[in-house]
């Protein structure tokens, strides 16, 4: 069954600020240690690539629009959530090369090759098959031969994933009592999130026809769930001094990568 309804209500509850604060890279914590770390991820597999037009599928509040314009890409986002949308339209009202559309990517219609980059951070893990083999093909589709899709995953076999399983159950069941204690309203634990082996995620690029060409793990947990909600500061320390660039030798600790690759041309 497609999520898309509970998507859109979901992150239109959290749009604007309180989504933006995820990514503070000044105030880093374990609840927003993942969002950050897959900013910095993105934007180190994209700094050699040469300025164009960039796509970013799922853009939310546009916090990857940013460093993009200052780099002298032309940034044009597209999401689910109106209420994402439009804060996004709202904040960079002035800046003539960054562009926002509420909807599907597919319900744009954009131009075939219309694009020197494409990325989908955080998009892939609410998508079911229909709808990941489409939003693939799609972007694809308006990607330049040559350029560049960077898609982001859950890693399926990382410690935390493992333990979050075995977990399921009492987690379900403490859940509401632990956001109070925190005073935490953000959660996105009413959604499903679907978790990709990495040579997964390779097939499904490959079959819209993109090669892989590297990749990043990130968001290194060596105090995994439930400890790292047990003893947050010593959670964040310890992923603080644990996620180096690429680190594929803490590969077990990431709960999430992404890769790049090219489309053929």
């Amino acid at each position: 069954m497609s999520q898309q309804p509970t998507v859109i209500k979901v992150f239109d509850r959290f749009s604007g600020e309180a989504w933006d604060a995820l990514y503070d890279e000044h105030a880093p914590a374990v609840d927003t240690w993942k969002f950050i770390q897959r900013k910095l991820r993105v934007e180190e597999l994209l700094a050699t690539e040469k300025p164009g037009r960039l796509l970013d599928v799922g853009c939310g509040t546009g916090v990857m629009a940013p460093v993009f314009l200052e780099r002298g890409w032309e940034f044009v986002g597209v999401d689910l959530a109106p209420k994402m949308i439009d804060y996004a339209r709202q904040r960079f009202a002035g800046q003539p090369k960054a562009q926002f559309h509420a909807g599907t990517l597919e319900s744009l219609k954009l131009p075939v090759a219309s694009f020197d980059a494409v990325m989908a951070m955080g998009l892939v893990e609410y998508l079911n098959d229909e709808e990941l083999r489409s939003v693939m093909q799609e972007m694809a589709r308006v990607l330049k031969p040559g350029g560049v899709l960077v898609v982001s995953a859950i890693q399926p076999h990382s410690l935390d994933s493992v333990l979050r399983r075995l977990l399921a159950l009492p987690t379900r069941l403490l859940k509401p009592l632990y956001l109070k204690l925190r005073g935490k309203q953000f959660d996105l634990d009413t959604l499903v999130h679907r978790a990709f082996g990495v040579r997964e995620l390779e097939r499904w690029m490959a079959e819209a026809g993109c090669v892989r060409e590297d990749h990043a793990f990130y968001n290194v947990l060596p105090v995994p769930f439930p400890f790292d909600k047990l003893a947050p500061k010593l959670a964040a320390a310890a992923s603080r001094r644990a996620e180096p660039g690429q680190h594929d030798h803490f590969h077990w600790a990431a709960t999430a990568y992404m890769l790049k690759a090219r489309k053929r041309g």
